[in-house]
């Protein structure tokens, strides 16, 4: 499995305090039958073709300086394919989760507990702490893993 933590080495993060605890108060595990949203984001497709034309259209000794490629032609090259869509798809769909395509991302709402058990982690719900409980958010409390059958597909999970 991909190990996710917060993309900084631990010695980074060491003193580090989340923005949002600041703001909130963790009011513990949340309810398993709670659905929460979040979206997986698919890996982008051509990495090498993307710097190369970066590289290509910035360079002032090359021919193609200033020649830069439309929004279309740029998302044709680079969209998760839909073979990774529908890997990722029918895999959420095996685990009981439902999602759909929302652009490059999929997005999903699944159960506390469906979700915990998919990335090994575990979900706290928090609130504000003169607020009502109401408004309340759900959030991951420590790193979690994306399953070995589709990490070659998902580039970040956003939302918990």
């Amino acid at each position: 499995m991909t190990e996710i933590n917060s993309g900084a080495p631990v010695s980074h993060i060491a003193h580090h305090t989340p923005k949002f605890a600041k703001y909130t108060k963790d009011i513990g595990l949340a309810d398993p039958k709670s659905e929460i949203q979040y979206s997986i984001v698919l890996k982008i497709r051509n990495q090498e073709w993307i710097e190369k034309q970066l590289k290509d259209v910035s360079d002032p000794k090359s021919e193609n300086y200033g020649k830069h490629l439309g929004k279309d032609e740029i998302e044709s090259m680079t969209k998760p394919s839909q073979a990774h869509f529908d890997k990722v798809s029918n895999f959420l769909q095996s685990k009981g989760i439902q999602s759909t395509r929302d652009g490059d991302n999929l997005k999903v709402l699944a159960s506390v507990e469906k979700t915990q058990t998919l990335f090994k982690t575990q979900i706290h719900k928090f609130t504000q702490p003169s607020g009502s409980q109401d408004d309340t958010i759900y959030k991951r409390v420590g790193g979690f893993q994306v399953p070995p059958e589709i990490s070659d597909c998902v580039d970040l999970v956003v939302g918990f």
